[in-house]
């Protein structure tokens, strides 16, 4: 017998994709579960997990740096954006229309 300190994560991915399968109101059979199955065994991807165990590391470092709801604009960007509202006053919104499609672009103002 060993003793170990890793930890582990099994995931039965037969009884994710039912228990998953339910919860979007869709039936599917033993033979489905197990096609959808087989397919996440080959092709899924941690991308979600990778970036909630860097986070996580991050944040026990003090290192994790999150900017919700920033509404000041960054140190040096106040000119460059007064120039934006500036060259906005310039110019008027147009529709050009075609049968397919409508696109909206600038028209200087005289």
């Amino acid at each position: 017998m060993t003793i170990q300190n890793d930890n582990w994560v099994s995931i039965n991915l037969n009884e994710l994709v039912s228990i998953r399968a339910s919860f979007l109101e869709e039936e599917l059979d033993e033979d489905a579960v197990d096609e959808v199955a087989s397919y996440l065994r080959r092709c899924l991807t941690w991308d979600t997990m990778y970036g909630m165990v860097d986070n996580a590391i991050l944040k026990h470092l003090d290192k994790l740096e999150t900017h919700y709801g920033e509404i000041a604009p960054e140190p040096g960007r106040e000119a460059w954006l007064n120039e934006i509202e500036k060259n906005k006053k310039q110019f008027e919104m147009v529709d050009l229309v075609s049968s397919a499609w409508t696109i909206q672009v600038p028209r200087r103002i005289k």
